[in-house]
């Protein structure tokens, strides 16, 4: 009951918010998340967070919604041991002084997601490289989701399909890309 009741009122705030100026949604960059996580074989830990966000969501006809979301690699902060945060924006892996930008860019989408969970499917571009990619939306836990809660999202990539191909031994395939998008007030 509590996620349709949800579910009613962003479906009636949508035209309204389409309808007025800003016809985005801007995500606040210091109140909203983004994670990066690679899978160390030898069990330890590599995660780490960007220090600003940038992105919107953007209304459109029919109830359907696109999300835009920019990240900067050089800004992704690694924790564990210093090899870690080397490694990971070396050339050999994210490459983030030649590729800083990182974006990810949705298909249309329903509305509904952003309360009851879903997978969004669009582009990322990583390392000047493109490729479809999914997140998985969690169902929200508050009423106006992005507002009074973050919309939380998550997907797994596989590193290969964007050029990323050292350190073979000591990596797994598998990176894990996690979001907490809070829109900024300044609607």
């Amino acid at each position: 009951m509590r996620v349709a009741a949800a579910s009613l009122w962003l479906l009636l705030a949508l035209p309204v918010a389409a309808a007025d100026a800003p016809a985005l949604w801007r995500f606040d960059p210091l109140a909203s998340q983004a994670q990066f996580r690679v899978h160390l074989r030898m069990g330890i830990p590599a995660e780490g967070r960007f220090k600003s966000i940038q992105g919107e969501i953007q209304p459109l006809p029919d109830q359907k919604l696109s999300v835009r979301v920019q990240l900067d690699a050089r800004e992704l902060v690694m924790g564990g041991p210093a090899w870690i945060q080397k490694s990971t924006h070396s050339k050999d892996f994210l490459d983030s002084a030649k590729h800083p930008d990182i974006r990810f860019q949705s298909q249309p989408f329903s509305s509904q997601v952003l309360v009851s969970g879903g997978i969004i499917s669009g582009t990322l571009s990583l390392r000047d490289v493109s490729k479809p990619v999914s997140f998985t939306l969690l169902p929200t836990q508050c009423r106006q989701p992005g507002w009074t809660c973050p919309i939380a999202a998550s997907g797994t990539l596989n590193r290969h399909d964007f050029g990323m191909q050292a350190y073979r031994w000591s990596l797994r395939d598998e990176v894990v890309v996690g979001f907490q998008l809070k829109f900024a007030d300044d609607h």
